[in-house]
């Protein structure tokens, strides 16, 4: 990644739109394993910029950094095996927990448009944690979020309740996926 932490951060609190894609476009286009390392700093230097005042900021923070996460799991997932260039799913759980903290605070969000930003990412989450077989962490995320659901008005806990559901339901896909057999010829 050839950009800074820091100029991500600057895009992001610009508010312009055309920066903050530009931004989220080239973090997306790096290859998972070098997010994997860039992600512990993407996220020291993005995070700050969510106090800002402007709710269409605080969405691209959640965005930037939903999308800067490597989903590495998935690669993992793919070759049957338990490393990736050498990165295993338990090197991922630091940075998949910050990034849960971000999406339940976003879910708190007064900003509607923040609060739809968590939900997909969510969702983004429910996928990865479905490839690599992490009930116990869906399980405690599905908790979490009721839980959250339970303490929110009615607008922000249907969101929470959106949330939920998509982690749920990644999961029960994953489970009727399993129990398919594939004969072969």
């Amino acid at each position: 990644m050839g950009r800074a932490p820091e100029s991500f951060a600057e895009a992001l609190a610009s508010g312009n739109t055309d920066r903050v894609n530009g931004a989220i476009d080239e973090v997306e286009a790096v290859d998972a394993t070098e997010r994997v390392e860039q992600y512990p700093a993407l996220f020291d230097a993005c995070y700050p910029v969510y106090d800002s005042d402007d709710g269409y900021v605080r969405q691209a923070v959640v965005r930037f950094l939903r999308d800067a996460y490597p989903m590495l799991e998935l690669q993992i997932a793919a070759v049957e095996g338990d490393r990736v260039d050498g990165y295993a799913t338990d090197d991922l759980a630091e940075i998949r927990s910050s990034l849960v903290e971000l999406l339940l605070e976003g879910l708190e969000d007064d900003d509607g448009r923040v609060r739809t930003a968590a939900v997909d990412g969510f969702e983004t989450l429910g996928v990865a944690l479905d490839a690599a077989g992490l009930d116990a962490e869906r399980a405690a995320l599905v908790e979490a979020l009721e839980d959250l659901a339970d303490g929110l008005p009615e607008e922000k806990a249907e969101d929470a309740e959106s949330a939920k559901r998509s982690v749920e339901r990644m999961g029960f896909v994953g489970g009727l996926m399993s129990d398919i057999e594939i004969d072969s010829p």
